[in-house]
């Protein structure tokens, strides 16, 4: 997925947040560049860093469902945004941090 820390901090600016916590972040941006996993593990690092570890003042959820909503459409694929929002809230509500467990939940959501 073709998504940066810069991308991410447009999107959350778009929903009203700031950038709080870098380091989890930028870690989950670093594993985009990891050719030994997928994509769906990918975009999970990414959803574990924003709605686990909060790294935003505000959206972290609105900013999870809509860098999923990215992944979709960079990979030609369709989604069901109210199973990605139930989803989400799910994974912050629970502090879900098994990156194989919301890999699966991705997977349903976007195919």
């Amino acid at each position: 997925m073709k998504i940066d820390k810069e991308n991410l901090i447009k999107i959350n600016k778009k929903l009203n947040g700031n950038i709080t916590r870098e380091g989890s972040l930028e870690f989950a941006i670093s594993m985009q560049k990891n050719k030994k996993i997928g994509e769906y593990k990918k975009l999970s690092y990414l959803w574990r860093a924003i709605l686990v570890d909060h790294p935003f003042t505000d959206g972290n959820k609105r900013s999870a469902v809509l860098v999923a909503i990215e992944f979709a459409n960079q990979n030609k694929k369709g989604y069901d945004e109210e199973k990605l929002v139930k989803i989400a809230i799910k994974i912050s509500k629970e502090n879900i941090i098994n990156i194989s467990k919301i890999e699966r939940k991705l997977k349903n959501a976007i195919k």
